[in-house]
């Protein structure tokens, strides 16, 4: 439970660009999928790109939204730490 506090504040020890970098993308990455994938099935399927969501898009945010703030949380403690 206590491996994220670790990892970040080895982080910000460190301040190691390329891990930081590397944390982030890995953050945002199911965001970055749920986008490729409807880009692609909306060239497939409808041969132009629609710009209503649904349920999918709602999960693909809501995931999302819980991974920021679980790495805010933490991230969050290891700056407030003296």
């Amino acid at each position: 439970m206590r491996e994220p506090y670790l990892t970040i504040k080895a982080l910000k020890e460190s301040q190691d660009k390329s891990q930081i970098f590397l944390i982030s993308l890995t953050a945002l990455a199911p965001l970055f999928v749920y986008i490729i994938a409807r880009i692609i099935y909306d060239l497939i399927r409808y041969h132009s790109l629609l710009m209503v969501t649904g349920g999918v898009f709602k999960l693909a945010v809501l995931i999302q939204g819980l991974i920021l703030i679980y790495l805010g949380y933490w991230t969050v403690k290891v700056w407030q730490e003296k």
